[in-house]
């Protein structure tokens, strides 16, 4: 907010001020002082009725001269009225003028409502007259319709502000627009002033104080910037330089001007270490280092405010920008075919990525990013277009590559080969997922599941609702144990196939609630781990149960998700919580009272009372990691300790997750803007 400092507010009387300006000029003049005047042209109005234009020369207490058509004319005062402007395309016509000065000696009658018709008489006959449209402006805001008076003086302004002195009037419509916290007007009155008096007194603080209303009550950031760059350089002195100063570094960097926001704001924090935005200050710098990617440069400005802050709100925000330095984001400028990460595949130290413009292989053993090109070559050569990848999977041996409309692709590491199983051969045109073991590969895909087993010269077995118990058709992900395939539809519905009785079913557990749709399957340690969404509570969450689906129990992460997609986009793994436990304190029970000999043990008070159930299976101790599209999650379900950092801010737009996989103690996050990568400590 703008406050009082920049503006005195002084309460209006509506006073009938008609006559504060008036062009005729007493036949009896002072002409020997013609130096009053700023205008060039002068109208001489003779009491015959003839009516002259001409450029001013000069005169004295008797005459004056003009010159008129190439003639210099020397005329008496006597007998003439003149008129100057300073522009001839103000100059009236003979009604106009008449209905002018009709006007003005109707005000001097003290008549202003007819007054007011003349002068708007006079506008319609010739709408170019600056002195009518500024009589109408005098007579608007004495009726107090301030709205229609800044129209009429900034007509005037346009067409001649030479000769008016508006910028008291101005002020003051501005003035009293703040006071009623109109901003629309309040600039508009000011601007009025900063284009057509550019050089009246109150220029430097109106071009601040404009500047600011601007960009603080407008959200006009591109004429606020321009305005408050100006101001800085013009009057780098005045108080208001500070506040100017930081607001244009924010502004450039909330509109991506990110190295000239760094260096305004580096400037500022030099200036103004006490400032009372010096912390903002920071958290900018360090936001805008995030955003190109500096960030050792971002951690350093976050770890600065964390120390000298004592804020609570501002040591979080600090928190939350060091947490976003400990991600890093590759993109297609660090080599991948296209930002859209579709698939992600961990294949021993090495990472298999799919996008619809083919995959790519990187070595994550070393800390760095190093692409492996030979295998990725072979694979997007492989068909005739580079192929749309939707799932992948690899061993030691061999990797799978599920494309949407053009099939799968083998590669072979033993032997080198390609091979490709296109659509005509039995594959659906869509694959969704691939999961494979020593025995047999699965296939995802729109129409059902396809299985393929190895070392069978026998044809692709497909499932579908038609011929056999799969609960859906469009299935999305697959999960293979040594007893079961788990198959999840794009709906939700999980089937569960058993392996020994090749047979399908529905799988059901109470902890599965109505209206949960499961949306990622992952085992760990004997451990199933099932990631759900529920449209209609808006909640978000996950399932865990042994690898037969038992003892489940379900977590609800969050809650109050307005948008579907950021619901559905959640996906989980784990490991084995390793760590050491911490051995707590024996408990002290308290001393027993020696028994009552007089009662039995085998009392019959006691002896019909029901012997509790033996407490549930304890399930292993896992470390969890959950990605939502806005969060990363870490959980010990030992400790029952939760902790979470936001996801990368991308500039690119918001970031979608697809995937999420761990690899030499890092996760590495399919999203739809890149490669996300972090320590998973």
């Amino acid at each position: 907010m703008l406050h009082q400092k920049f503006v005195k507010h002084t309460k209006t009387k509506k006073q009938k001020v008609y006559r504060l300006f008036a062009w005729i000029v007493p036949v009896i003049l002072l002409l020997c002082q013609p130096f009053a005047y700023s205008e060039e042209y002068v109208i001489v109005e003779s009491e015959n009725g003839d009516r002259l234009t001409g450029t001013w020369l000069g005169g004295t207490d008797t005459y004056f001269e003009i010159e008129y058509n190439g003639q210099a004319l020397k005329l008496p005062l006597t007998g003439h009225t003149l008129k100057f402007t300073s522009n001839l395309a103000n100059v009236p016509d003979r009604i106009a003028a008449k209905n002018y000065d009709n006007g003005l000696t109707l005000l001097e009658l003290g008549l202003p409502e007819l007054a007011q018709r003349r002068f708007e008489t006079a506008i319609e006959e010739y709408p170019r007259y600056p002195a009518a449209h500024y009589q109408l402006g005098l007579l608007y805001k004495a009726n107090g319709d301030n709205a229609n008076a800044l129209e009429r003086f900034r007509s005037a302004a346009i067409l001649d502000a030479p000769s008016f002195d508006l910028v008291p009037l101005f002020h003051e419509l501005g003035d009293t627009a703040f006071a009623n916290e109109d901003y629309a007007v309040t600039v508009d009155s000011y601007q009025l002033i900063l284009t057509y008096y550019p050089e009246h007194t109150d220029v430097p603080v109106l071009s601040y104080l404009t500047g600011f209303l601007l960009v603080e009550e407008l959200e006009d950031q591109n004429a606020g910037l321009s305005l408050l760059e100006s101001a800085i350089k013009e009057y780098p002195d005045m108080a208001f330089h500070e506040k100017a100063l930081f607001l244009i570094g924010k502004l450039k960097a909330e509109t991506d001007q990110l190295e000239n926001a760094l260096h305004t704001l580096d400037g500022f924090v030099t200036r103004y270490p006490g400032s009372e935005w010096i912390y903002e200050a920071h958290l900018i710098r360090a936001a805008a280092n995030l955003k190109l990617g500096r960030l050792e440069e971002a951690a350093s400005e976050a770890i600065l405010v964390d120390d000298i802050s004592d804020d609570v709100k501002i040591e979080e925000r600090a928190k939350q920008i060091l947490d976003q330095t400990k991600w890093t984001v590759y993109t297609d400028t660090d080599g991948l075919p296209d930002n859209q990460i579709q698939a992600i595949t961990v294949d021993g130290t090495q990472l298999w990525v799919g996008t619809p413009k083919g995959v790519v292989l990187f070595e994550t053993a070393y800390g760095k990013w190093i692409p492996v090109e030979g295998p990725a070559q072979l694979i997007n050569a492989a068909l005739e277009s580079v192929p749309d990848v939707r799932a992948i999977a690899a061993n030691e041996q061999e990797v799978w590559v599920g494309t949407r409309f053009q099939g799968a692709i083998h590669y072979s590491k033993l032997t080198g080969k390609i091979e490709v199983y296109s659509p005509t051969e039995g594959l659906p045109v869509w694959i969704k997922d691939i999961k494979m073991d020593e025995t047999e590969i699965w296939f995802a895909t729109d129409t059902g599941i396809i299985r393929k087993i190895r070392g069978s010269d026998g044809p692709l077995l497909p499932y579908n609702s038609y011929n056999s118990g799969l609960p859906a058709d469009n299935i999305k992900t697959l999960l293979l144990t040594p007893k079961t395939v788990w198959a999840a539809s794009a709906d939700g519905v999980i089937g569960i196939f058993d392996r020994e009785i090749e047979e399908w079913d529905s799988y059901h557990s109470t902890v599965i609630r109505e209206g949960m749709t499961i949306v990622g399957l992952n085992t760990t340690e004997e451990q199933l781990l099932f990631t759900w969404f529920n449209a209609e509570e808006k909640s978000q969450g996950y399932f865990q149960a042994d690898l037969d689906g038992l003892n489940g129990k379900s977590t609800t992460l969050d809650t109050g998700i307005e948008d579907e997609n950021d619901l559905r986009n959640i996906y989980i793994r784990g490991v084995l919580d390793a760590s050491p436990i911490v051995e707590e304190e024996p408990e002290v029970l308290p001393v027993e009272e020696a028994p009552d000999p007089t009662i039995s043990e085998f009392s019959s008070e006691i002896a019909g009372l029901e012997v509790e159930p033996p407490p549930p299976k304890p399930q292993i101790p896992l470390v969890l990691w959950i990605t939502t599209n806005d969060d990363f999650y870490t959980y010990h379900t030992r400790s029952q300790v939760w902790e979470y950092v936001a996801m990368p801010q991308i500039t690119r737009g918001e970031l979608t997750t697809k995937a999420l996989v761990v690899i030499n103690n890092r996760v590495w996050i399919a999203t739809s803007n890149g490669l996300v990568s972090a320590s998973v400590q």
